[in-house]
C-alpha cells in the first residue's frame, strides 16, 4: 500500500512537471519509479514502458530528465515507431529537438537483418528517418552472419527502405566485391537490393581442360526481371563468358541466353544465342518467337550440360502471331529449320510466311459436325537434288463427321474430308500452277467389350485426283490411292492400377510396280516391306501413388520376330527420395547396326536426403553386351549437396563418354531462407516452363 501510494505521488508530480514543459503527454510505467525532486529527474527500473506521440520505448532502465527534456534508456531496449519494432542496447533521445542516438540496433524486416552501431534520428523528419553508421546488412539471422554487406554510412526510413553507401560484400570475413550503394525495400518491393543478389562459383577439373572455375552472378531486379552474368575459366580450353536475361509476368515472358568461348582445345570459336519471347496482347491475340543459334552441334555437351539436348543436329527458329477466338484460330508464322552437315549448319527449309486458319468443329444439323482448315506456305527447301527454291503452296480442307451410338457398347464415327491443294512450281523448279484434289474417308469404331476392355478400329483411305481435275488418278503407280490402312487399338484396365494397350495396323496399298521414282520414296510396296506394322504392347502399373512401372514391347508380325523392349521403373519423387531403373533393347536387321542387336542399354539412378542438410543424387547410363563380356559407361553423374544455412554447397562429378569433369558448386541463399518443406509444394504451370539453358 505504501509503494502504491508512492507511485501515485511520482506519477502525479511527473505529469505536472511534463505539462509545464511539453505540449503532449508522456506515459511511463515500471516495476520501480523514483522521482528526484531536486534534480527534476525520474528513474525507472524493471519492465519500463515509456510512450509518447505513438512511439514507445521498452527497457530495463530509463532515466528521464524533465527540465532538459532528455531520456536515456538501456538494457534490452526495444523501440516501436510507426508500426515498426527494433532492438538496441541503449537510446538517448532529446524531446525538444526530436532527435536521438541509438546504439547497437538490430532491425528485421522483409527477410533482411540490419545491424548498426549507431542510429541518429533526423531532426523534424516526418518519415521516421535515421542516419546509420557502421552497418551490416544480411539475410542471415545469426549475430555473426555467413554472408553480408558492410558499410560505414547509410540511411533507413522505418517501414520503407534502407540504403547503405559504398558497401562491400563479405563471405565470412573475406571481402568479395564492392558496390557504390545498395537499397533494400523493407516492404519486400523492388530496387537495387542486396537480398536479390546471388553469386555462385564452381571450382573443378576436366580431363581436357584441367583446373576450371565457373562463376555466376545473378540479380533479381523484381519479381519479373532477373539478370545473370557468367565468367568461366576452363583451363587450357580458354575463358568463357556470357549472360542471361529473364522477364516473366502473367502476360509476357521473355529470355535471352548467350555464351561464347574461344576453345583452344578444339581450335575454334564456340558460341550460342538463345532468345525466346511470348506476350498476350489481349484475350485473343498473342505473339511468340524463338531462335536457336549455335556454333556446332556438340556445344551443349561441353558448355551447357544442363540442356536436355546434348547434341543439336537441327535448329528450329520462328516468330508467330496467333489469334484464338471462340470458333476460329489464326496463325501467321515465319519459321526456319537448319540442319548440321558435319561442318556447319545449313538452311534445310524456311517459311516466309506460313498462314494457318482453322475453324473449330461445330454441329450444323442432324448431329453432323463440320470443320475447316486453310494453309498457305511460301516454303524454301530442297525439293529435288540440288534444287533449292521458294515454292508457294496452299491447301484447304473441309471435314464432316457424325457420331452414331449403337446400343451401350458401340460407337461409330464416320468422317469425310475433301481437300484442295495448290502449288506454283513442280519439284524441279518449273512454274506449274497445279491444283490437286484429294478425297479422304475414315470410319472409327469404339466397342466396349467388357467393363475393363475397349476395342478401337479405325479404317482410313485417301484418294488423289489427277492434276487440275476431279477424276481419280487411276493411271498412277499407286492407282491414285495414297493411303489405305486399318488400325486396331486394344485398351485393358485391370483393376484401378494397371493399364494395358495394344496397337496394330495393316496396310492395304497395292502398286503397279515395286517402285517408281515419281513416288518420291513415299510408297513402300508389299514386295519390299511387310503390310503389318509392329505389334506394340504397353503396360502401365502403379501399385502405389509413388511407384510407376512402364513396359513397352514391339513385335514384328511378318516375319514374326522380336523387335524392341523398354522397361522403366520410378519410385518416389525427384524432389524428395527416388529410385529410377530403365532397360532398352532393340533388334536390328541392318548389317551395319547388327552389333547393337547384341547390346542392351541400362539406366539407374537414385536420390535422397540423408539428413535434413545432406542430399545425394546418382545417375548412370551404361551399354552392356548380352553375354556380359563387356560393359561401358556412357553417362555417369554424381551429385552431393549440403545445406550450410546461408550457403548451398554441392559437388558434381560427371562423365559423358570420354569427357569427364568434377566441380564444386557454392552459392549464397541471399533471397529467401532455405526450407526443405518448400520442396513439397507443387509447381505452378508457369513455373514448369522449361528453359533449356542453365
Amino acid at each position: 500500500m505504501k509503494n502504491l501510494f508512492k507511485t501515485i505521488i511520482i506519477l502525479f508530480l511527473m505529469s505536472a512537471a511534463c505539462r509545464g514543459v511539453f505540449s503532449y503527454e508522456i506515459d511511463i510505467k515500471a516495476d520501480e519509479l523514483e522521482y528526484i525532486q531536486g534534480d527534476n529527474v525520474i528513474r525507472a527500473n524493471g519492465n519500463v514502458v515509456m510512450g509518447w506521440q505513438g512511439r514507445e520505448v521498452k527497457a530495463d532502465y530509463v532515466m528521464f530528465k524533465v527540465e532538459e527534456k532528455t531520456m536515456h534508456a538501456s538494457g534490452n531496449v526495444r523501440i516501436e515507431e510507426s508500426g515498426n519494432s527494433f532492438a538496441a542496447s541503449s537510446i538517448d533521445y532529446d524531446f525538444a529537438q526530436e532527435t536521438g542516438d541509438i546504439k547497437d540496433s538490430v532491425v528485421n524486416a522483409s527477410i533482411i537483418f540490419m545491424h548498426a552501431k549507431e542510429m541518429t534520428r533526423y531532426k523534424d523528419d516526418a518519415k521516421d528517418a535515421y542516419a546509420i553508421r557502421h552497418v551490416t546488412l544480411s539475410n542471415c539471422d545469426l549475430d555473426d552472419p555467413h554472408t553480408c554487406f558492410r558499410a560505414r554510412t547509410g540511411k533507413i526510413v522505418l517501414g520503407e527502405r534502407v540504403t547503405i553507401y559504398n558497401p562491400v560484400l563479405y563471405i565470412g570475413k573475406v571481402p568479395i566485391f564492392y558496390l557504390p550503394f545498395i537499397t533494400k525495400s523493407l516492404k519486400g518491393g523492388g530496387g537495387f537490393e542486396m537480398g536479390n543478389f546471388k553469386y555462385t562459383f564452381e571450382p573443378g577439373y576436366t580431363n581436357e581442360g584441367g583446373f576450371s572455375i565457373k562463376n555466376t552472378l545473378a540479380y533479381k531486379f523484381s519479381n519479373a526481371i532477373t539478370l545473370k552474368g557468367f565468367y568461366d575459366y576452363l583451363g587450357s580450353r580458354g575463358n568463357g563468358y556470357g549472360g542471361e536475361f529473364n522477364y516473366f509476368t502473367n502476360n509476357a515472358k521473355g529470355s535471352i541466353y548467350a555464351y561464347k568461348i574461344n576453345d583452344r582445345f578444339a581450335n575454334m570459336e564456340r558460341w550460342t544465342v538463345r532468345p525466346y519471347y511470348w506476350q498476350r496482347i489481349n484475350k485473343e491475340w498473342t505473339i511468340q518467337s524463338q531462335a536457336e543459334l549455335i556454333s556446332d552441334n556438340s556445344f551443349n555437351n561441353y558448355y551447357n550440360q544442363g540442356d536436355w539436348n546434348r547434341t543439336l543436329n537441327r535448329l528450329y527458329s520462328y516468330a508467330a502471331l496467333t489469334r484464338q477466338g471462340q470458333s476460329t484460330n489464326l496463325l501467321i508464322a515465319l519459321q526456319r529449320h537448319d540442319n548440321y552437315n558435319g561442318i556447319e549448319y545449313v538452311t534445310e527449309q524456311m517459311s516466309l510466311p506460313q498462314v494457318n486458319f482453322t475453324y473449330y468443329p461445330k454441329k450444323i444439323f442432324l448431329g453432323i459436325t463440320h470443320s475447316f482448315n486453310l494453309l498457305y506456305d511460301n516454303n524454301y527447301r530442297e525439293y529435288s537434288t540440288g534444287n533449292l527454291f521458294y515454292k508457294n503452296t496452299a491447301a484447304a480442307n473441309y471435314n464432316l463427321t457424325k457420331d452414331f451410338r449403337i446400343g451401350k457398347r458401340l460407337t461409330l464415327k464416320p468422317a469425310l474430308t475433301i481437300s484442295e491443294e495448290w502449288y506454283d512450281r513442280d519439284n524441279q523448279g518449273y512454274y506449274d500452277h497445279t491444283f490437286l484434289t484429294k478425297y479422304t474417308s475414315s470410319l472409327n469404331s469404339r466397342l466396349r467389350v467388357t467393363s475393363w476392355m475397349d476395342w478401337n478400329f479405325n479404317y482410313s483411305a485417301r484418294m488423289r485426283a489427277e492434276k487440275n481435275s476431279l477424276a481419280i488418278d487411276s493411271s498412277a503407280n499407286d492407282y491414285g490411292l495414297e493411303a489405305n490402312h486399318l488400325a486396331y487399338t486394344n485398351y485393358m484396365y485391370i483393376g484401378s492400377r494397371t493399364t494395358v494397350r495394344n496397337t496394330l495396323s495393316y496396310n492395304f496399298m497395292n502398286y503397279r510396280t515395286p517402285y517408281s521414282p515419281s513416288d518420291n520414296n513415299l510408297y513402300r510396296t508389299p514386295q519390299t516391306s511387310s503390310r503389318w506394322s509392329p505389334l506394340a504392347t504397353e503396360i502401365i502399373y502403379t501399385p502405389k501413388y509413388y511407384i510407376t512401372a512402364y513396359i513397352r514391347q514391339t513385335q514384328l508380325i511378318d516375319p514374326l520376330k522380336f523387335q524392341a523392349l523398354q522397361v522403366d521403373l520410378q519410385i518416389g519423387s525427384l524432389e524428395k527420395m527416388y529410385f529410377n531403373f530403365g532397360v532398352f533393347y532393340q533388334y536390328y536387321d541392318d548389317p551395319v547396326m547388327s552389333y547393337r542387336s547384341k547390346e542392351i542399354d541400362n539406366t539407374i539412378g537414385f536420390g535422397l536426403w540423408v539428413t535434413p542438410k545432406w542430399r545425394i543424387d546418382y545417375n548412370i547410363r551404361t551399354t552392356s553386351r548380352l553375354d556380359l563380356t563387356y560393359s561401358r559407361l556412357n553417362d555417369h553423374e554424381f551429385k552431393l549437396y549440403r545445406d550450410l544455412h546461408c550457403y548451398n554447397l554441392g559437388l558434381t562429378w560427371r562423365v559423358r563418354n570420354s569427357y569427364n569433369e568434377v566441380f564444386f558448386k557454392f552459392d549464397m541463399k541471399t533471397n529467401t531462407p532455405f526450407d526443405r518443406r518448400n520442396l513439397e509444394k507443387e509447381m505452378s504451370e508457369d513455373e514448369e516452363i522449361f528453359y533449356p539453358w542453365r
